[in-house]
């Protein structure tokens, strides 16, 4: 069968994401000012007039960063918080099934965030937005950190009998999702303290049955519970 012939936009389309892909890479390991036009042009391996002729500038291509990575950790993350909300409403309280669905959140963040190379690249894409946020910041705050957050203080009210929108709840959450988020935005810590080179199956694995008892303890649920499917338990 004859390869189809490329055309202008597929190409178009194809330069574009190498800039995304190549910004992602250098504004994880750089801060903003000292990545260059031409540093991303070179990594990207594009002509250096490709970044204002797809983006208009090195701002937009940031922007467009961010709304990527905003949109391609929807489908890792839409659907856990969707279920995690739903399944909040249907518990009605009951502390068992809040737990079960906790315990559920914990392990859909961990395999969503800590896991691969890109996901290293987020990571520390995030951090940099975390310590010094830009004027996009607000992309990556609405589009992904609020919605997360927001979920959490559901769960968090559910669990201690207030309002979502009360401080503690609030600032329950951000203690939860503290415990999840370190994983990736500091793993090279832990890398270094376990003498590991990466996160395994096995290994994320392990974090996860740790992990979740300790955020259980912070929202005041029972423990002892059976875990999620799919994971050993040490005796």
């Amino acid at each position: 069968m004859a390869k189809k012939p490329t055309t202008d936009s597929s190409r178009g389309e194809e330069t574009r994401l190498q800039l995304i892909e190549a910004g992602m890479r250098l504004f994880g390991q750089h801060d903003f000012e000292s990545v260059s036009t031409r540093d991303l042009a070179r990594e990207a391996g594009v002509n250096l007039a490709a970044i204002t002729y797809h983006f208009g500038g090195k701002k937009e291509l940031y922007r467009a960063i961010l709304e990527t990575l905003v949109a391609e950790t929807e489908p890792l993350v839409g659907p856990a918080m969707a279920e995690l909300r739903q399944g909040i409403q249907a518990a009605k309280g009951d502390k068992a099934k809040l737990s079960r669905l906790a315990a559920g959140f914990v392990t859909g963040l961990l395999k969503a965030f800590v896991p691969g190379q890109r996901a290293r690249w987020r990571a520390a894409l995030v951090m940099r937005e975390y310590a010094n946020p830009s004027e996009a910041f607000p992309i990556l705050f609405e589009g992904r950190i609020e919605p997360m957050h927001k979920t959490a203080c559901q769960l968090a009210a559910a669990a201690t009998n207030r309002s979502p929108e009360d401080e503690e709840s609030i600032i329950l959450a951000h203690a939860v999702m503290g415990q999840i988020v370190v994983f990736a935005i500091a793993q090279v810590i832990l890398l270094k303290r376990m003498g590991w080179d990466s996160y395994t199956p096995e290994r994320l694995e392990e974090i996860t049955r740790i992990v979740i008892p300790s955020v259980l303890g912070s929202l005041g649920l029972s423990a002892g519970l059976p875990a999620p499917p799919g994971m050993k338990v040490k005796p």
